[in-house]
Order: C-alpha cells, then structure tokens, then sequence
C-alpha cells in the first residue's frame, strides 16, 4: 500500500499544477481589442537576440494657428493722431479677427493708402512658418508732399497679432512696398519696400532690403540704390528696378534704363545697368562713342551711321532748334567715321567721308566748328602721321570750345564732354 500512494503522488502534483495554471488562464481573458493594442504596440526594450522590426511612423500632431479666427469685423474709425495710435488701430483690428486681405480697403476708408503704392503683404519673413502682415500707410493729414509714412510688420503669437518692428523714414518721406522674395537663399523671404522723398520735379526711390536675422531685421543693400520714378519687380534672385529718369526739364533727353540688384554672397548691390534702345539723337551718338571707347568698332559704325541717317530719331530740341540740332549731331557723326576709319587702317573710307562732310557743310551752316575741327585734325595727321598728336593739336583749336558747347547742352542728367573726348584717339 505504501508502495502504491509513493508511485501516485507524481502524478497528483502534476494534475495540481496543470489545474492551476488554466485557472489562471481562464480567470483572466484577454479581449480582442486588447490583443490587437498589443499587436500594434512595438516593443521599446532593447534586445540583443530580438528581430530588427520597422517601427511605424507617428502622426504630425497639426500645430496650432497662433493666429485669430478671421470674423466679420467693422473698420475701426481713423484715429485722430498719426503714428503709434495707427500701429495700435491696426493691430486691435487684426486681433479681433479682422482679416488681413482688407487691410488695403481699410487704408483707404483713412485715406491712408500710400500714394506710390503697395498694398499689405501677408508673408513668412521671419522663416517660422507662420506669415507676418506688413502695411505701410501715410499721413492723410500731413501738409507736406509727399506725406509722412510708416511701416508696420506683425506677426501672431497665442491666437493675438504683435508689433513685430515699426519703421518711421522720417519726414518729407513715405514708404512704398515692392514685395517678398528670397533674395539672398537663406530660406526665407527678404522684405522688399522703398523710401520715397520728393523734389521740385522728381520723386527718388531708395530700395531696402530686409533679412530676419532671429532677433530683429537687418538691411541688406549697400551703394547707392535711389532711382528716379522706378518700377520694381521682383524675380527669384533678383529685384529689376527700370527707370525713366528724371522728370526736370533742365536735365535733358532721358533714357529708360534698368538696374539689376542681386546678392553677391555678403550685400544686395547694384549687379548690372542696361540702357533701353535710343529714342533721341543725342542718345544713339552716345552709343557710338561708348562703342568707340569700349573698342566695338562695328558697333560704333552702326550707331554713328543711324545718326545721320535714321529719321525716326527725335530731336531733344532743348537749346538748339531740331534742324539745327540735326546738323551738328550730323556733322560729328560724319567727324567720328573719319577718325574711326583712321584709326583701323580704312583710309579710303576715312577720306571719303573727309570729303562728304566738306562737300556738306558750308560756312554759315549749323555745325560748321565740327568742319573746321575736323579739316585741323586731317591736316595734322597728314604732315604728322600719329593720331595722339594729331588729335591734340585738334582739340587746341578755338573751335573746340564751340563744339563742347553743344555737347554739353543736353541737361545736368546727362554726362559731360571733355575735350580730349572731341577726339578721342590721344585717350589711353
């Protein structure tokens, strides 16, 4: 009998143990809702013998937008003092959720649209992902032209607008707004807006460029980047500022140009100028001379050739009558193709319009001191052979300072001749 409970005891133990662990089992069920969270849910205990599993990627949490929720707000009366009490005005309307797209109606209900343009701009300056509002706005009160302006820029923060920066250019001086672009690659687009001061004639137009530096803006351009009445527009990498000159009376022809700024890896400075085609005489008698300085020699024919020959070119007419100013302008284009054909070695073509310029113009014609310069020059250059010295001899002449005369009778916004540049061959 001992025997028989020694061999049973084993296997009672065994059946007590079994017993107890599905017990366990089964008075703790596991739902499917809780297998499934543990399937989904990757194991954050390293492991030296555990399978390498991909991990999935969480969901963007959306950040939320620091600015008010855009409501249907009234236009706030213009207050009565000009400056911070604007800044404010504008400020409180933003916040209470007025929305940035009418900002431009809203300045002009005050009258306070800026007279040369630019609306508010809505744009990331700072890089924060988030867009500031800039507006500039005039005084409509102030008595002076044009009226004192300011700048604003705003930006969001806890469901509020803030004062970024505010900019006053001081007086006698407004603010215009070109626009955003990234102009110097660091990721974020620079603020691209003008200073405008006004003469007796000309409104000037200073460009700023401003980069956010983390902390505060900080200008960009160096030289010197006023332009009379420019339009600006902004490419990728590039503003274009083309301008029509100045609006005086006294400071001659004007010519459409335009400037390119760019950055250059430290500054946005002037990169290039490109002067729009000559619609005056004077202008395309320019482009002959700047050819012939510059060595582009058939250049300078064509340029000097259209002189004399293109009737479309119109007479600026300021001290001279327009046949008269036609006249001279003809007879130094005459004057440059001799001293152009002397200097390449073209003598037959040098003495040829030698002879058509004599044969052209007498003694009581306009532009006869041109004749006389050019007969001293052909004769010098016979007896001595060598250009400098037969251009110095020329420009001696009393004629010369008659010549210089008309020249230098197209406006103050046009350069002045010297007289070594009357024959231009004794210039290094």
């Amino acid at each position: 009998m001992l025997r028989i409970l020694r061999n049973l005891l084993p296997v009672g133990l065994l059946i007590i143990t079994l017993g107890c662990a599905f017990g366990d089992q089964m008075a703790t069920p596991t739902s499917p809702t809780a297998n499934k969270e543990l399937e989904l849910t990757p194991e954050l205990t390293p492991s030296a013998t555990a399978t390498p599993q991909a991990t999935a990627t969480p969901l963007l949490t959306a950040t939320p937008n620091p600015c008010p929720a855009v409501t249907a707000v009234a236009f706030p009366e213009r207050p009565t003092d000009f400056g911070d009490s604007y800044i404010h005005a504008l400020r409180e309307y933003l916040s209470t959720g007025g929305n940035p797209a009418t900002l431009g109606e809203l300045l002009h209900s005050w009258e306070a649209l800026p007279p040369d343009g630019g609306m508010p701009l809505q744009q990331d300056f700072t890089g924060d992902g988030n867009p500031e509002v800039v507006i500039g706005f005039i005084n409509p009160l102030a008595e002076s032209f044009p009226p004192e302006g300011m700048l604003a820029i705003f930006s969001c923060r806890n469901g509020a607008y803030e004062t970024l920066h505010s900019y006053t250019p001081g007086e006698w001086t407004n603010v215009a707004l070109v626009g955003g672009e990234d102009l110097t690659g660091n990721g974020a687009a620079e603020l691209v807006f003008a200073d405008v001061t006004c003469g007796a004639h000309t409104c000037w137009h200073s460009l700023h460029v401003w980069s956010w530096d983390g902390n505060a803006f900080r200008e960009q351009t160096t030289g010197d980047p006023s332009l009379p009445y420019p339009t600006f527009t902004l490419t990728q990498d590039a503003i274009l500022a083309s301008s029509v000159g100045v609006g005086s009376v006294g400071a001659g022809p004007q010519r459409v140009y335009t400037e390119t700024w760019s950055w250059n890896g430290s500054v946005i400075t002037r990169t290039a100028t490109q002067l729009g085609p000559a619609q005056y005489r004077y202008h395309a008698f320019r482009d002959g001379d700047e050819a012939f300085r510059a060595e582009r020699y058939a250049e300078a024919l064509d340029a000097y050739l259209r002189v004399i020959n293109d009737e479309n070119l119109e007479p600026w007419a300021g001290y001279y009558g327009a046949p008269e100013e036609r006249l001279w302008f003809t007879a130094m284009a005459r004057w440059r193709l001799i001293l152009l054909g002397v200097s390449q070695g073209n003598f037959s073509d040098a003495e040829s319009d030698y002879q058509l310029l004599q044969a052209d113009f007498t003694a009581s014609s306009a532009g006869y001191p041109v004749v006389q310069l050019a007969t001293r020059f052909w004769e010098a250059y016979q007896r001595l052979g060598l250009l400098p010295e037969a251009c110095a001899e020329t420009i001696t002449a009393p004629e010369a300072a008659t010549v210089l005369e008309f020249l230098n009778s197209f406006g103050y916004a046009n350069p002045t001749y010297t007289a070594e540049e009357l024959c231009p061959l004794t210039l290094p």
